[in-house]
């Protein structure tokens, strides 16, 4: 699978991706129809998706494949038998195939930007589903050889506004239509479409439908805290539903509707995971994610929306952790602020007199340590709780100031003629030397911490 991050410019990335994303769905589509003329048989998988279950994009090989006997954790509806069913009869839909099934596919994620919490992401929505009203026809006549001919022809479908798709004949004269769920991005900003929304009729004896749509979108994260830069862990959150017509009686009642993911007969092994994975070539700026763990989906409660507490509608929300990129802080911030802090305890061995030289130089590796304080502040969000990284440089700022008082102390004993200012000074050395030897520990075995909790917990499951 191709990536539009292995191409230079934007066109091109551009086209390319939209060209990767057209041949999956031909192959997805191929696969569905030479299945339905080879076997004669289909096999439906929307079992239903209880209400706050969650799944990971690394627990592909539990699902049940194509042709595979094991049984699947979606609930597969068994239709062994329909084999000895007529062909041209039309089975039975059950209230196990009244599903909206899902698939994401994360394409790209750019710059996490913290202050606003914003996140700037390219990804394809595809939804499955079985259009179990009798589909809208034309009064039309036509002879037995043209309904023939009819029938042995695909029609094509074309999105018509955001909620119902025709058939697009060779006239460009809608003879069918079909209602489509009208998804709705819960948590974004702003969104642009890549090329147009694709309907298709995958199975015409189930009447399985598919529509896909691809989207360049800013997500807003409201959930965000950032108590542990620069090793903070996040979530990307990207909220979906459908919340038009889900009152009781509509055309998507949530009594019958009900929201789930695309099984691995939906999506025919397009891809490695039915309902949805990142592209491998994906990555984030400044930070990091698990490839092995993947994107995972929960269907959590609508806040808003129809419903109330006993019947309340439910939306699927697919997250990405991330770990940020420490790297930076971790070689180039703490180490020059541990020198520069070692460099301001050698000052103390300068004879107490002088007092004005020793306050000077401290001073002045205080006001480089502010610049470095600002420079941080400038990517962290304005929290009214502080942060891990802020607190370590107000502390190694208190700990100049404190050598200052200090100079200034046994300047004044020096003064009154106290011969002990060497043990003073030896006194504050060894104690802001521990504070700083203390800090620079703790920093980097958090730091550790967090790299082997991200990356290392899937393997402790396994």
């Amino acid at each position: 699978m191709a990536s539009p991050m292995q191409f230079g410019k934007p066109s091109e990335r551009s086209g390319t991706m939209e060209h990767c994303q057209t041949m999956i769905m031909d192959r997805n589509l191929s696969q569905h129809r030479n299945r339905g003329i080879n076997s004669g048989t289909v096999t439906p998988s929307m079992g239903g998706i209880s209400r706050n279950a969650s799944y990971s994009s690394d627990t592909a090989p539990l699902l049940q494949r194509s042709g595979s006997s094991i049984p699947s954790i979606l609930e597969y509806e068994s239709t062994n038998n329909r084999s000895s069913q007529n062909p041209t009869e039309r089975p039975t839909i059950t209230e196990a195939t009244n599903t909206i099934r899902f698939q994401v596919i994360v394409w790209y994620v750019g710059k996490i930007d913290m202050v606003e919490g914003r996140v700037p992401i390219t990804f394809r929505v595809t939804i499955y589903w079985n259009a179990l009203d009798e589909v809208d026809e034309e009064e039309q006549v036509h002879d037995d050889e043209t309904s023939a001919s009819t029938l042995s022809r695909r029609p094509a479908w074309q999105m018509h506004g955001r909620q119902k798709a025709f058939v697009k004949e060779l006239k460009d004269v809608p003879s069918q239509t079909v209602e489509v769920p009208p998804v709705s991005i819960l948590n974004v900003v702003t969104f642009d479409t890549i090329g147009s929304p694709e309907v298709s009729l995958l199975q015409e004896d189930t009447r399985l439908m598919r529509w896909t749509c691809m989207y360049r979108a800013t997500l807003i994260q409201e959930h965000w805290r950032v108590d542990d830069f620069p090793h903070d862990e996040h979530e990307i959150s990207l909220r979906m539903a459908v919340l038009a017509h889900r009152q009781p009686g509509s055309q998507w009642d949530r009594r019958i509707w009900k929201l789930s993911l695309a099984t691995a007969d939906d999506s025919q092994g397009s891809v490695r995971v039915p309902y949805g994975l990142v592209v491998d070539q994906v990555s984030i700026p400044e930070f990091s994610y698990n490839k092995n763990d993947g994107l995972s989906f929960a269907f959590e409660p609508l806040d808003h929306g129809p419903g109330g507490n006993i019947d309340r509608d439910t939306c699927l929300e697919v997250k990405l952790k991330v770990l940020r990129d420490s790297s930076y802080y971790d070689r180039n911030i703490m180490p020059l602020l541990g020198l520069l802090n070692f460099v301001a305890i050698s000052i103390t061995a300068l004879e107490a007199q002088n007092f004005f030289e020793r306050a000077l130089l401290t001073l002045n590796i205080t006001f480089v340590e502010i610049g470095m304080r600002m420079t941080a502040d400038s990517k962290l969000p304005s929290a009214s709780y502080q942060i891990k990284m802020q607190r370590i440089l107000n502390e190694y700022f208190y700990g100049l100031l404190v050598l200052v008082l200090e100079s200034l102390f046994v300047y004044e004993l020096h003064n009154y003629g106290f011969r002990g200012t060497g043990v003073v000074d030896a006194i504050a050395a060894l104690a802001v030397f521990s504070h700083n030897a203390y800090t620079l520990f703790t920093y980097y075995s958090d730091a550790a911490t967090a790299q082997k909790k991200f990356f290392q917990i899937k393997q402790e499951k396994v």
